[in-house]
């Protein structure tokens, strides 16, 4: 909760604004060098001080190296606005945000933040309403790892002693889905091949203890993962006693 590089600043620490992991000097010439030999960019921007930063230098690289359909990535992409989102999308860029955080860490990111910095943290409602195709990732393991968890994070906005946080940015089942399914394939472009169940693409599923769309939205963090078929193979079966 202490490393978001943040333009105001912590509420528990006056003095603070969070840290950059490196210069932007070193962090435009690395990019810049990665650009040019054709890669693209998947880098961590986390605050809006840092993503302001990222956005400034992939907007660059954008402009004077165009190539279709790029998919850069800001990695984690916490502590928004509306002004960023706006950005992300004029720019193409494609969030991928904490999934499990609201609920595993919300209890040590209130006191931090504050409750009007929470509504635009991990702002999946706001990305998607502004038709940004963000995907969900753990950071395991700084946060568990189960997806299950980061849905349920995703959908009801509590933390684990149950008080809300952000919750204008929840998103519905089917939307926390997506974010690990059909969004996560597009973003690695392998959205032929992966992300959904259909002719085709890889037969890649999970096989649920519950209906997820018709379980009560609190109790999803509940659900078991009963079997997972990779490429038509099962790989897991739960055992039940």
């Amino acid at each position: 909760a202490r490393t978001a590089a943040v333009s105001e600043p912590y509420l528990n620490q006056p003095d603070f604004y969070g840290v950059f992991a490196t210069t932007e000097e070193i962090a435009r010439e690395t990019l810049t060098l990665a650009y040019e030999k054709g890669y693209r960019i998947s880098a961590h921007a986390n605050g809006d001080r840092a993503i302001d930063l990222y956005l400034d230098i992939i907007g660059d690289l954008q402009t004077k190296y165009p190539r279709p359909d790029p998919r850069n990535r800001d990695i984690h992409c916490s502590v928004v606005n509306p002004r960023i989102v706006e950005r992300i999308k004029k720019l193409g860029i494609l969030p991928t945000i904490f999934g499990p955080y609201a609920y595993y860490h919300g209890d040590k990111l209130i006191p931090a933040f504050g409750e009007e910095r929470l509504e635009w943290m991990f702002a999946a409602r706001s990305f998607l309403d502004a038709g940004v195709k963000i995907a969900a990732h753990s950071d395991h393991p700084c946060a568990p790892y189960p997806p299950l968890m980061a849905i349920h994070a995703l959908v009801n906005r509590t933390t684990k002693a149950g008080k809300p946080i952000g919750q204008s940015q929840s998103v519905s089942v089917v939307e926390a889905l997506k974010l690990y399914t059909t969004h996560a394939a597009y973003q690695q472009f392998d959205e032929d091949r992966l992300g959904s169940i259909e002719q085709g693409k890889l037969a890649d599923f999970v096989v649920l203890s519950d209906d997820i769309l018709k379980i009560p939205r609190q109790n999803i963090i509940d659900i078991e993962v009963d079997m997972t078929i990779i490429d038509g193979r099962i790989v897991y079966r739960r055992s039940i006693s």
